[in-house]
Parts: structure tokens; C-alpha cells; sequence
């Protein structure tokens, strides 16, 4: 069985095959495993290509970590729901309730809009409540319900804006409602833990992705990191020959998982008939970039939460990575860092560090500063996202598809990427 990809799909797929009793052969195209969530040596500090914030409802994470050894509990470091968002100028936002029942939540928005008048916060309340436990919200965008919902503008500024992009990767005005409400309903209605934040406290490859190739190489597993598949062709006896990046070397096997991006399933498919709404789909699938900023400064203050909103900056969010081991260096993301017109330029480091010190005045200017941009970061996950993921079969036996754009539900999340992995083992073995 050839897994193609050993990012958190393709290593989730290959976990299951292995201790499934399959010979599974594993193929990298990078040195480090991991893909959109690896970690990298930056200027002697231990980083990651991008900075992943998880909540307790990710269950698939949390378990595959457990299957190689790794403890949630010890790596991730757990807060209660709440949020913090500080913008220049201006008093910071708290939104805190002591817990996601029912009436601390409609108590934590109550004074979130506390300048609203009493009509407006109660219609808040009431639509909020709506957008919870309504089950169907159309194939509306994100902005279309939340104004359905009576949300008022200054509420989906400081709140709902902010967690669409961190989730979606996807602003509002064009991100399935339907894909954010399902996230929501599983943060804020499961068990209570279901809605802590989880922030890693080591580097994501110690996460799950180095113990994952470990254990991988205890259950036999055979593994080709710095190898590129270029092309697929099934044979007429069933099987499928994998020609290697130099055209030259040749692997047979009897099953392949693609767990690749979007673009690259899509060029590795063979074509034809039993391929082509597979193909469509993966056509039709968007895709959104995500920068993460790195800078380093003498000292980072104490009193810095190891989250913190941004609001009128270019990044939406401040992670301390001290969290992390890395004193020294804080990160800021910024989520859906593609321009309106489709266009990709990177956000200058000075630029955010200025914005960052004008809100945080005591940090000052950054010593240097790194970006790091995901061009295809995540799905864009616009309206209408669900209906065109193709799902684990690509439509030739014996050859499936893994990854976060293949978890119908879920957006383009390592809860999703596992999830897909998940998935399409169990289809192989199935």
C-alpha cells in the first residue's frame, strides 16, 4: 500500500494500514514530515511553518497523537474558552464566560455589547442562540446569516469576524455558514471540554508528526522522505506503477492513498472517464494562504496571554512562543493573506512589528523578523465548499484521496486533515 504524502493525512492513513497488518511504503517530497504543519529550524529557533491553535473537540487529533506515544495533556497547554482582543487605542475586548452553558454565554455577550442599546443587546442574545441551535442555515455566507441573526456590526467586528478567520481562513462575506455553524455547534454544545483552547507547548513535528514516522518505522513501514511520485498509471492486472521524481525509478503496488493538496491530487490522477468528476471537483476546490509573521525581541513581557486577538492590524492574531520553548520570538498570524484581486504579496515583518508595538507599546520594535506564507494554506471555503469535496474515492479501485479537503464539515483544520486520513484507510482496508 503506497501512502503518498506524510503530512498529518497521509501519516494518520498510514498509521491505521500499518497497524492494520498492511506493508505500507510512505513517500515525502520534504525533508521534514509534517506538510502545512511541520516544524523548521529558523536562525537556531525550533518554529513551525505555520501556527496551529486547536480546541478540545479535536478528537481525532488528540487521538491519533495518543496511538504514537504522545499525551495531550503534556504538549498542549489547555485554557477555558475566552477571548482577548486589543486594538490601538482602545480598551481591550474580554469576552469570558465561566463556562459554555447557556446563560454564561448569553451573560459573556451581554457585556460585549453592553454599549448597544437594550432592544439590540436582546435581539443579540436571541439570534445568537439562533445561530447555535437552528439546524439548517441555507448555502448562505458567513455575513448574509449573521445579519439573518440580528448580529450587530460592532459584535461581528470584535468577535464573530475575527473567529471566522481564524477557523474558515475564509472572510465572511464569502465563507460557508453552514461549514462555521458546524464548527460552532461542535465547540459550544458537546462536553464542556470540547470548547478549551489547546495551544501546543512544543514544536508541531514533536506534536505527532516525528513520533508518527517513528512508529511508522517500528510496524515496518517502509519510508522515501526527499521523494516526489511524478506520475500514477494502473496497469491492466489492477495494480498501480509510481514513477519517482527522476522518471527513472519505478515502485509497484496494489493500493495508493493521495494525501496531497487539492492541486497536486489533481495532477497525479490518471485521466480518464472513471477520473473525471473527481477531477471537476478538485478544479472546483479554492484554495487560501496563511502568513505567519515571527519576530524576535530581547524579552517578551510576562504578562503577554499566550493568546491574544488583533483588531485593525494585518494579523488577527499574537501567540508568545515562549509557550513553545522559544522565549525570545512571538507569532502573528494572518489568516486569508491573499488580496481581493487574487494577487499574493507577503506582509513586510516591520510592518507588523510596527502595528503590533503600537497596540503593545512596552515591546517595542522587533530585533528581526521572519514571514512565512502557506500560498495553499487551507481550502477556501466558500459557500458551497461541501458539495464539491470529492470525498476519499477518487473513482479508480484501489486509489483514494486523503486530506483536510475530503472531510466534508470541517474546514481546512488538522482535526480535518486527520479525519481524512482516517477516513480513507478505512476505505482501503474496507
Amino acid at each position: 500500500m503506497a501512502v503518498i504524502g506524510a503530512g498529518w493525512a497521509g501519516l494518520s492513513a498510514a498509521l491505521h494500514l500499518a497497524e492494520a497488518g498492511r506493508a505500507v511504503v510512505l513517500f515525502e517530497s520534504h525533508a521534514q514530515p509534517g506538510g502545512r504543519g511541520r516544524s523548521l529550524d529558523l536562525h537556531g529557533a525550533r518554529l513551525d511553518n505555520g501556527q496551529h491553535i486547536l480546541v478540545g473537540a479535536c478528537r481525532q487529533v488528540q487521538e491519533q497523537m495518543r496511538r504514537v506515544g504522545v499525551d495531550p495533556a503534556e504538549v498542549l497547554l489547555t485554557l477555558p474558552f475566552g477571548l482577548t482582543l486589543r486594538e490601538a487605542g482602545a480598551a481591550p475586548i474580554s469576552i469570558a464566560p465561566r463556562s459554555t452553558g447557556m446563560l454564561p454565554m448569553a451573560q459573556a455577550l451581554f457585556r460585549t455589547v453592553a454599549r448597544e442599546p437594550l432592544p439590540v443587546r436582546i435581539r443579540t442574545l436571541v439570534g445568537a442562540a439562533r445561530m447555535l441551535h437552528r439546524s439548517t442555515v441555507g448555502d448562505s455566507t458567513v455575513q448574509q446569516w449573521l445579519r439573518s441573526c440580528a448580529q450587530p456590526e460592532s459584535l461581528t467586528r470584535s468577535l464573530w469576524e475575527p473567529l471566522c478567520l481564524a477557523v474558515m481562513n475564509t472572510p465572511p462575506d464569502s465563507a460557508s455558514a453552514t461549514i462555521f455553524q458546524n464548527v460552532l455547534r461542535q465547540t459550544l454544545l458537546g462536553e464542556p471540554e470540547d470548547a478549551h483552547l489547546l495551544i501546543p507547548r512544543v514544536p508541531l513535528g514533536r506534536l505527532f508528526p516525528e513520533p508518527a514516522l517513528a512508529r511508522l518505522k517500528e510496524l515496518g513501514a517502509e519510508i522515501h522522505m526527499q521523494s516526489r511520485v511524478r506520475a500514477i498509471t494502473k496497469a491492466t492486472d489492477g495494480r498501480f506503477h509510481l514513477t519517482l521524481r527522476d522518471g527513472a525509478a519505478q515502485v509497484t503496488v496494489d493500493q495508493v492513498i493521495l494525501a496531497v493538496s487539492p492541486r497536486a491530487a489533481r495532477r497525479l490522477l490518471p485521466e480518464g472517464h472513471e477520473t473525471a468528476d473527481t477531477c471537476r471537483r478538485l478544479e472546483g476546490l479554492g484554495k487560501r494562504s496563511i502568513c505567519t509573521v515571527y519576530l524576535r525581541y530581547q524579552r517578551l513581557p510576562d504578562h503577554l496571554p499566550p493568546l491574544t486577538g488583533l483588531l485593525g492590524q494585518h494579523g488577527q492574531w499574537l501567540l508568545p512562543r515562549s509557550v513553545s520553548g522559544e522565549p525570545h520570538w512571538a507569532a502573528v498570524v494572518i489568516s486569508a493573506a491573499d488580496q481581493p484581486s487574487g494577487e499574493f504579496h507577503p506582509i513586510r515583518w516591520e510592518t507588523v512589528s510596527r502595528e503590533l508595538a503600537e497596540t503593545f507599546p512596552e515591546l517595542g520594535p522587533a530585533e528581526e523578523g521572519h514571514a512565512i506564507c502557506e500560498r495553499e494554506a487551507t481550502l477556501d471555503a466558500r459557500t458551497g465548499t461541501d458539495a464539491r469535496r470529492p470525498g476519499p474515492e477518487s473513482g479508480i479501485p484501489g486509489l483514494f484521496l486523503a486530506g483536510d479537503y475530503t472531510a466534508k464539515g470541517l474546514p481546512s483544520t488538522l482535526e480535518a486533515a486527520v479525519l481524512g486520513g482516517v477516513q480513507a484507510a478505512a476505505s482501503a482496508i474496507g
